[in-house]
């Protein structure tokens, strides 16, 4: 099975189990995601659970973090990891410390995904990594994973 693959099942599984999930980001619905991570899901889950958004990954997470503020558990996908840095605003000053910064009164349950690495076709300009830079954030669980079969 392909990590894709896997993600998009992980997805459809939660999406299944949870109403409150949705995914947001750049071709996430119609399209099936720029690495088919959603494809086949707006056909189940229609355009209110995936939701395309323009290229601007500060408002993509922006908008992550109201929505988990306001009960829903997002999703925001990101293309790739070099346009993480857009978002980092959100991710490092409010993400990860609105849950302190209120005394626990506002939690955020949600996941910023984003394809990072080496790999074919990416050239420089997306062949970055920043688990190590994220781990260093209070407030920040960090998951990542290395694959390195490009076939």
């Amino acid at each position: 099975m392909l990590y894709r693959e896997a993600l998009n099942r992980a997805l459809d599984e939660t999406m299944e189990m949870d109403p409150d999930v949705v995914v947001l980001g750049e071709d996430v619905g119609l399209y099936g995601g720029s690495y088919m991570v959603t494809e086949g899901l707006v056909a189940k889950y229609g355009e209110r659970r995936l939701i395309d958004t323009p290229i601007a990954e500060l408002s993509i997470v922006g908008n992550a973090v109201g929505m988990a503020m306001g009960g829903l558990r997002p999703v925001a996908e990101i293309m790739t990891a070099n346009f993480s840095l857009l978002a980092f605003d959100q991710i490092v000053n409010h993400m990860s410390k609105l849950r302190y910064m209120s005394a626990g009164k506002i939690t955020l349950p949600m996941v910023v995904r984003f394809p990072q690495g080496v790999s074919r076709q990416l050239a420089a300009q997306h062949s970055e990594s920043y688990e190590q830079m994220l781990c260093a954030v209070p407030g920040l669980t960090v998951f990542a994973t290395c694959d390195v079969n490009y076939a």
